[in-house]
């Protein structure tokens, strides 16, 4: 009898383990997947990747932006070489479950004209209401090295920047 039951309970606790291991395995945290996104969209700028880039940008913004290709080569072209090195990104979310925003930030990405850049994304994880704006809104390539030269209320600061989707 007592064989028995150590059996059925041993059963039980591998059922247990197996069924649980597979869900935590696969479930990532909102700021998680935020860290992935802006990490994967710096190998994008990397490699110069126009098409899995795009790949992040809402069926909103795409339908909105139809010349976001154009926007895309821009941003790349704004850089004034290849990318040597960059920060780990920054990123987070926030919001109720059914209307997560989340975004990241990598800084000190520098090119080997030693031009500093930083690149941020604002996007929205989840949309119950308006699912089509799931995905990237946004993406602003910032020149630092240009940027620093101006006070924060000189307009010219703004020509040290350049978007990718919808800035609002």
């Amino acid at each position: 009898m007592i064989k028995r039951i150590i059996y059925i309970f041993t059963t039980l606790l591998m059922l247990i383990s197996f069924t649980s291991c597979d869900e935590d395995e696969e479930y990532k945290t909102p700021d998680q997947i935020a860290t992935e996104t802006q990490a994967e969209i710096m190998e994008c700028f990397v490699n110069k990747d126009k098409e899995t880039l795009k790949g992040f940008f809402s069926e909103y913004v795409i339908n909105k932006y139809p010349d976001i290709d154009s926007q895309i080569d821009e941003a790349f072209n704004f850089l004034d070489g290849e990318i040597v090195s960059y920060d780990e990104p920054n990123s987070s979310a926030s919001g109720p479950s059914d209307r997560k925003s989340y975004g990241g930030d990598t800084r000190n990405i520098l090119t080997i004209k030693n031009t500093e850049y930083r690149i941020v994304f604002r996007g929205r994880l989840t949309s119950d209401d308006e699912p089509e704006r799931i995905g990237v809104r946004c993406i602003t390539v910032i020149n630092m090295t240009e940027s620093n030269k101006y006070a924060n209320s000189d307009s010219k600061k703004e020509e040290c920047k350049i978007y990718i989707g919808d800035p609002l």
